[in-house]
């Protein structure tokens, strides 16, 4: 029997890479997506679109199953969109969701990948510590357009090192690439200037992953630490987070289950319990920071 499922993202289909392509493999043969690549989708990291998008993979394709990439933010979309559509129990599986229940996805209809982001922010943090002696200032890169926002700010200041000054760089959604070169240049103009730089998960910074880490082209000149191990290996420094490919693999199998009618309820939520210390030794050197051999050791993955 065919089977047609939507996938909501944000973003550019490319900027997914490998982790779409994990998806797709642990789907059964012959599975239509719609729209076949995020490309398609028209969203363009506007998050105000993306309710109207999964109301309409449900009421215009017929989907069977609505996929919300990307994290909490399209999750949410997807529950609200299917929840306004002709289906309201049309199944929703997600991906790299911090915290289900206090996003309010614990749903019947819903079921997933918990992908501990935010919650690591402080560790990331002790991470940046690491990188150079005395580092005190640290900016953050971080959308504010997220529902939230303010929520995940306060909390990252009351857990973090109290000796270190954090310094929000606000990036609302959707923003061109020159805005994220001008909030990144306008932490470095600080009095004191910002030493390293926290950039926080959000599907928009994934999306435009190179120019987070090459801002305007120029490599940045402070260590910086992501959520994932595809923005080292795009020539960021160093990542403390969750595979993605993993989380996306598991998606795709979560899919295959409900197209053999197992309902969502029924499916537990998944928690990655492995986190990757991914660091890129060519960036490290271009930056000439001796990075402590235990720091090197614990990496999962050495890039070069």
């Amino acid at each position: 029997m065919p089977s047609d499922v939507g996938f909501l993202y944000s973003g550019r289909h490319n900027s997914l890479g490998t982790q779409y392509d994990a998806f797709v493999n642990a789907l059964p043969a012959g599975t239509t997506i719609f729209p076949p690549t995020a490309a398609a989708s028209g969203v363009n990291n506007n998050y105000g679109l993306l309710v109207a998008q999964a109301q309409a993979l449900v009421d215009t394709h017929n989907v069977q199953v609505v996929v919300a990439a990307g994290g909490t933010v399209c999750a949410r979309a997807a529950r609200d969109g299917v929840a306004a559509s002709g289906t309201p129990g049309t199944p929703v599986v997600f991906t790299s969701v911090s915290d289900p229940r206090g996003s309010g996805l614990y749903q019947p209809n819903l079921t997933g990948v918990a992908g501990m982001t935010a919650e690591l922010d402080s560790v990331r943090l002790r991470y940046l510590q690491q990188t150079r002696p005395g580092i005190t200032e640290i900016g953050v890169l971080r959308n504010t357009s997220r529902y939230n926002a303010v929520q995940l700010w306060n909390t990252l200041q009351a857990t973090a090192d109290p000796r270190l000054h954090l310094h929000s760089g606000d990036i609302p959604a959707p923003a061109p690439a020159g805005r994220i070169r001008q909030v990144i240049q306008n932490l470095l103009a600080l009095n004191p200037p910002i030493q390293a730089l926290l950039v926080t998960a959000d599907p928009m910074f994934n999306d435009l992953r190179l120019d987070v880490i090459r801002p305007g082209g120029v490599p940045l000149s402070i260590p910086a630490i992501y959520q994932w191990c595809e923005f080292v290996g795009d020539g960021g420094l160093m990542s403390v987070g969750p595979n993605l490919v993993e989380e996306y693999t598991v998606a795709g199998q979560y899919v295959s289950r409900i197209l053999r009618g197992e309902r969502p309820q029924d499916i537990p939520l998944y928690q990655p319990i492995k986190f990757e210390l991914c660091i890129n030794r060519n960036t490290a050197n271009a930056l000439k920071l001796d990075l402590p051999a235990m720091l090197l050791e614990r990496a999962d993955q050495l890039i070069e």
